[in-house]
């Protein structure tokens, strides 16, 4: 993909947004298949999730000390130009239409000084999808700063879970019932932080939870990512393009102005770089952001010491996380009640 069309036609060289990109936002809806829950069975995997791998107080330093062992496994089989097929499935990324993990990325941050007019942004997103849901969780700690020993961000703060996953992360006394003013708190002491948020649905923490089979369509997590330690970044880095395209951008997205580029190469520096290799560098030496690609999570923008990179909004928003879910993932999630709410 040549450097002309990794600027976008919206985009000018100074990182002006010409115009919000529709046709960008229609690309991004997957044809998956609608997404249905497995039966129940024999209840052999209910019994599993709920009785022998979900993660309690007791298990959680043995839970991150394995989970910093599966990242560094996900970046050995890269480098070793592998594609096993258990660990393709084991992560819930593999490109087969039978899988629905996704994510949508929200910058909680965001670059305002080209719009004089209100304007709805993720973290408003985040506040009004959570006005709706059945119940909200918060997590004590974070299991990715916690992995990495991060040292810049906190532990103890942690993600939200949504609906049946929220009260099942209660009832394992991983966290505690938040009402909607606690929520949106965290959220605004998120984006104090400088953290992204990521709206995140991934089969596998069925058993990471304790989740049924039947209750699948009834949780969503999230998360207050720092750019240091995300595990899902990181395990995006490493995957195939394919796998990467479970990742989406709320309508926000990464716009460099690249007549203050030096060159540098700062912003894919780190262990997490630009997880969906969305940057490259021209003949010119300066940078370009290939806006099919960019989620807006912002970790090129943390990195940069020349005020080069913005989070803006480039595509038109959905009206909320529901409908990004409908419409991107043909995934129509249960953790909403609009009609009582």
């Amino acid at each position: 993909m040549n450097e002309i069309k990794m600027q976008a036609s919206n985009i000018d060289e100074q990182g002006n947004v010409l115009y919000l990109d529709e046709e960008r936002l229609k690309r991004k809806e997957v044809p998956f298949p609608p997404y249905k829950n497995r039966p129940n069975g024999l209840g052999i995997v209910n019994w599993i999730a709920e009785h022998i791998t979900y993660m309690s107080p007791e298990r959680w330093p043995i839970s991150w000390k394995l989970y910093r062992m599966f990242v560094k496994f996900s970046v050995w089989m890269k480098q070793g130009g592998l594609k096993a097929k258990i660990y393709k499935t084991g992560i819930m990324l593999a490109p087969d239409m039978e899988k629905h993990t996704s994510t949508v990325v929200m910058p909680l941050n965001v670059d305002l000084s080209d719009k004089a007019e209100k304007v709805t942004v993720p973290l408003d997103l985040v506040k009004e999808s959570l006005k709706h849901v059945t119940f909200i969780g918060g997590m004590d700690e974070c299991l990715c700063r916690q992995a990495n020993d991060c040292k810049d961000y906190p532990h103890d703060f942690g993600c939200l879970f949504l609906g049946e996953a929220g009260r099942v992360i209660t009832k394992h006394r991983l966290g505690r019932e938040l009402t909607y003013e606690e929520a949106c708190a965290r959220v605004d002491k998120a984006a104090e932080l400088g953290l992204m948020a990521q709206a995140v649905w991934v089969e596998v923490e069925q058993f990471l939870w304790g989740l049924r089979n039947d209750q699948m369509d009834k949780f969503l997590e999230i998360c207050f990512c720092c750019p240091c330690c995300c595990i899902a970044m990181r395990l995006a880095r490493n995957a195939t393009p394919a796998e990467r395209h479970r990742f989406h951008p709320s309508g926000w997205t990464a716009v460099p102005d690249r007549t203050k580029c030096i060159g540098c190469k700062k912003c894919v520096s780190g262990p997490n770089g630009c997880p969906v290799e969305a940057i490259s560098f021209g003949a010119d030496g300066k940078v370009s952001i290939n806006q099919e690609l960019c989620v807006g999570c912002g970790i090129c923008r943390s990195r940069c010491d020349f005020d080069v990179i913005k989070i803006k909004q480039t595509m038109p928003m959905r009206d909320n996380l529901h409908e990004y879910y409908l419409k991107d993932y043909n995934l129509d999630l249960k953790v909403w009640d609009f009609e009582n709410k």
